[in-house]
């Protein structure tokens, strides 16, 4: 059934209640509504997936039938920081293997509020080492993430060069949280744009996370950090999200520090909509114009 993107913005959010975050449901609870809506039985596009130990996580390793030389992504799914799972992103990962003909690595990394910061950041980290011990070059490496998922690969990205560790080729930010703090004018306007969540749903969450004090630590809000030298970014996000000012201001603070930044803002979109292609046909062009600025060369 085709919907027109109003129609696909309502069903959207009908579906993805159970997976907003509420202090009246038990956090696993939470993470099984997560995992059941966006949890897929068969990968799509004859993609080959083994499970391999990256440190103290598992991970999944995607291969589709067409991974052009070493070029390998290295995804964070989202979910707030406590929920979300290599098991709700495959379906997203498999698409954006696909199109960007680039094999794809998706960890387990450990939840808040039993696993807070640094853990996930620093999962991350035994991942991106672990593809690098595999022989894979940096410039061959691309980081991608949504939601929670885009600011642990951010974040990632200022933790490597405090540790002098070379840089990934490329960034793909999808609906990036870049700050913790929740303080953009889509988190405070008095009509926001997003259907479902709120500022206080995403103060929450970060709370689980790490603490008020540490909000502005570039590894936890990485809109602080340093952009100079940063790698090319693609940022993407819909106007109905409550972090579209988020990817703005992180594409304008990248491209202030010189830096390739392509900004694809999906007029009418819902967050994650690129993972729920059953609505529009929109979710599939999306992730198809990531894959085409990866193959392109980050351009």
């Amino acid at each position: 059934m085709s919907y027109s993107d109003a129609q696909a913005l309502r069903k959207a959010a009908k579906l993805l209640k159970k997976t907003v975050y509420s202090p009246k449901v038990p956090i696993k609870t939470l993470r099984a509504h997560y995992d059941a809506l966006f949890r897929t039985a068969i990968l799509p596009n004859n993609i080959d997936s083994s499970e391999v130990d990256v440190g103290p996580v598992p991970a999944d390793f995607l291969v589709p039938e067409l991974a052009i030389g070493m070029r390998t992504i290295l995804y964070a799914h989202g979910g707030g920081f406590i929920s979300g799972s290599r098991a709700s992103a495959t379906n997203l990962c498999a698409s954006l293997a696909h199109e960007s003909a680039s094999r794809l690595l998706i960890p387990e990394y450990r939840l808040a509020p039993e696993f807070p910061y640094p853990t996930a950041l620093e999962d991350l980290y035994h991942a991106y080492s672990w593809l690098v011990h595999k022989g894979i070059p940096a410039m061959d490496i691309i980081f991608a993430g949504d939601g929670a998922g885009a600011n642990l690969v951010l974040s990632l990205i200022h933790y490597l060069r405090e540790k002098r560790i070379r840089l990934p080729a490329a960034v793909i930010a999808i609906s990036p949280w870049v700050d913790l703090s929740c303080a953009s004018p889509a988190f405070t306007a008095r009509t926001p744009p997003d259907p479902l969540y709120t500022r206080e749903i995403m103060a929450t969450q970060a709370l689980q996370y790490t603490w008020h004090g540490n909000f502005p630590n570039p590894n936890v809000s990485p809109i602080n950090g340093d952009y100079s030298q940063f790698p090319p970014l693609f940022i993407q996000c819909g106007t109905r999200e409550i972090l579209i000012d988020d990817a703005r201001a992180l594409a304008q603070k990248a491209m202030d520090s010189g830096v390739p930044v392509t900004l694809d803002i999906q007029e009418g979109m819902w967050h994650l909509f690129q993972a729920i292609d059953s609505l529009t046909p929109r979710a599939h062009l999306a992730v198809r114009r990531m894959g085409q600025w990866v193959r392109e060369g980050y351009r």
